[in-house]
């Protein structure tokens, strides 16, 4: 697994507003602007601010709606690069925080358009 490098900067999401949201069979994409998009193939997880989870990817058919429209116009305020013990980057807006992890099968997690940043 290559994780996510330890000097990853992800300052250039700070002061950006969530403006798009797109849901697929593989991928979540988030559209920044001033410009910048993520793009997720792994597992991510939305929580509050308690950190309590209120969504999370599933790997099986949904019976729940997601909650990731909660995030729309939120501004990003912060981000935290690899943590130690599970690889996640972590943005924080609004009070919420949008963790995506690096999954452990070799395959691309996320994807960064902004400097083209592949995990």
């Amino acid at each position: 697994m290559r994780g996510i490098p330890a000097d990853l900067d992800l300052s250039f999401l700070h002061g950006k507003e969530l403006v798009q949201v797109c849901l697929g069979v593989w991928q979540v994409q988030f559209h920044f602007e001033p410009t910048a998009s993520l793009a997720v193939e792994g597992d991510w997880e939305l929580t509050d601010a308690e950190g309590r989870v209120i969504d999370r990817n599933s790997d099986t058919v949904r019976d729940s709606p997601f909650h990731l429209h909660l995030l729309l116009q939120r501004v990003v305020v912060g981000t935290e690069g690899p943590h130690r013990y599970r690889s996640r980057c972590n943005s924080r807006a609004g009070g919420l925080s949008l963790r995506v992890f690096v999954s452990g099968n070799g395959g691309e997690s996320f994807s960064i358009e902004l400097g083209n940043i592949f995990v």
